[in-house]
């Protein structure tokens, strides 16, 4: 009776059959294709939010110069104070250029006009605010702009990544051959157009979407382009192409293509 029990007991403790292991097999690759499509809607928010963050600081500039006739980051003293006493003067004004030093000015003269919303545009370590006007007595004093070293979260707008944007409106772009200006694929030279980076640590898969749905995907050339990702530190605010290749393929003669695999950690930039 006994050894009948046991043989009963051996023939119960079997392995899973080829059924049971086909289901586990099925609810695996649902989560994973659960996984791998959440990550996909979750790039895609992402790449929403970078490119209604870029279109709303164009719309803002477009409009800072229509409400005020006068370019925001290159503000003279006086002209700061025709906004308000908070808003930054730029370090070099008055000569219709905008270069990194100013970039964090520039976005503190749209924040201050109520185009965008930038806490750090007006940090008391970027911006010393002037004084208002004491009737019969004192005239308003402007602002004082103090250029950061680095542009951070702490002094500027960043983009969803936490990552940094850059103004430029410089009278000499020419690819990466002009100190100042913002490294471009292509060398030759072009009419000075306003950029504005998207700030980098983004992927090149993400920053080839964006340049599809909005411009000719090419990120050497149109409205939405590759650039460097050097450009947070004033001092030296562009990079060698070679440092920066993980993100495009190809060549001058050849043409150029986002590198989508691997995505690499790069950043693109609108001309206005």
């Amino acid at each position: 009776m006994k050894s009948s029990i046991l043989k009963m007991k051996k023939q119960v403790q079997r392995g899973f059959t080829l059924v049971e292991i086909a289901i586990v097999l099925v609810i695996i690759g649902l989560l994973i294709g659960g996984v791998l499509r959440g990550q996909e809607l979750l790039n895609s928010a992402r790449i929403n939010s970078i490119s209604a963050q870029q279109s709303s600081i164009q719309t803002a500039y477009y409009g800072f110069i229509d409400r005020y006739k006068m370019m925001p980051g290159d503000l003279t003293a006086a002209q700061a104070l025709l906004i308000n006493s908070t808003t930054a003067p730029a370090s070099v004004s008055g000569d219709g250029v905008v270069l990194v030093a100013d970039s964090p000015a520039f976005f503190n003269n749209i924040s201050q006009a109520g185009f965008i919303s930038c806490t750090p545009c007006s940090s008391t370590a970027l911006v010393t605010p002037g004084t208002a006007a004491v009737a019969g007595g004192a005239a308003a004093t402007a602002a004082t702009y103090i250029p950061p070293a680095t542009l951070s979260g702490t002094n500027t707008i960043v983009n969803v990544y936490g990552a940094p944007l850059t103004f430029l409106n410089n009278t000499a772009i020419t690819g990466g051959s002009t100190a100042g200006s913002i490294e471009f694929l292509s060398a030759t030279a072009e009419i000075s157009k306003p950029l504005l980076t998207t700030g980098n640590t983004i992927a090149s898969n993400m920053l080839a979407e964006m340049d599809r749905k909005s411009d000719d995907g090419n990120p050497a050339g149109g409205s939405f382009r590759y650039t460097d990702t050097g450009t947070t530190s004033i001092a030296a605010p562009k990079v060698t192409q070679a440092v920066s290749n993980a993100c495009w393929n190809g060549s001058a003669a050849a043409g150029f293509t986002w590198l989508v695999n691997p995505p690499g950690s790069c950043q693109g930039a609108t001309l206005f």
